[in-house]
């Protein structure tokens, strides 16, 4: 398994450093993100078939160190440990998986607890490419707030992947209300967010959901797991939420250092 990010931004030159730096002049509103990327945002995929010559992305996930990336547990299910070569294309960089670390409490009969962190086998440099997405404050709902999905997957249910990466701004539902829409349950280690109306819902896998706090910084605050089909009015997409984990998610990264 591989992580690879395909960014093409530039990080404003600015004297304030530190994750969840946003782009100038960025739009939420815009569906194709052109060359304004999210230079946090990874596409997890599997390496050239030795035959076929395709790589096959399955999974997203977003940076939250230079070695660490943030994504779901149902995305690492089964997978084992690979190394595979950087290919050092253009605006994009390739680095193997040194260690999958699904968390202990996940359920893949109700995606309970559906996070993972994938490390990668060579720390990577930040850059105007590469930037990582801040983790979110504790203790924070972000109900009724706005919050942004990226990502390369299908451009509607059961439809074609997108070549490009595309994004999409959804409100965050209030919890009860989401409660109320699944037969399914939903715990309070979840968030929920789509358009009410449909038509809006989430990107890849294990992708972050992504909202901008006051001070300008982008942080992380949900995982995508799981829906029922996609777009749906009153089904919105279900993610993991961030900040009940960030005991578990600094133990397995800053912790370890």
């Amino acid at each position: 398994m591989g992580a690879r990010f395909k960014n093409d931004i530039a990080v404003p030159h600015s004297t304030v450093l530190g994750c969840g730096i946003p782009a100038e002049g960025r739009s939420i509103t815009t569906k194709r993100t052109g060359i304004q990327e999210w230079p946090w945002i990874a596409a997890l995929y599997r390496p050239k078939q030795l035959q076929q010559g395709l790589e096959q992305q399955f999974c997203g996930g977003a940076l939250i160190t230079d070695r660490h990336v943030l994504t779901a547990s149902h995305c690492t299910q089964g997978l084992g440990e690979y190394d595979f070569t950087s290919s050092n294309e253009t605006r994009s960089r390739d680095f193997g998986v040194a260690e999958i670390i699904e968390h202990e409490e996940f359920l893949l009969a109700t995606y309970a607890n559906d996070i993972a962190i994938v490390t990668l086998d060579n720390p990577t440099s930040f850059n105007t490419y590469i930037w990582p997405i801040c983790l979110p404050p504790v203790r924070e709902t972000f109900e009724n707030g706005t919050a942004v999905v990226a990502g390369w997957g299908q451009q509607f249910y059961a439809g074609p992947v997108s070549e490009v990466l595309l994004q999409v701004a959804v409100p965050v539902w209030p919890h009860q209300k989401c409660v109320d829409a699944f037969v399914q349950r939903i715990t309070d280690n979840n968030v929920c967010a789509a358009g009410y109306e449909g038509g809006k819902d989430s990107g890849d896998s294990g992708g972050p959901l992504m909202y901008q706090l006051k001070n300008g910084r982008w942080v992380t605050i949900g995982v995508v797991s799981w829906g029922i089909g996609c777009g749906n009015k009153n089904n919105p997409g279900i993610y993991t939420k961030v900040n009940n984990y960030l005991r578990w998610i600094i133990k397995h990264t800053i912790a370890i250092k």
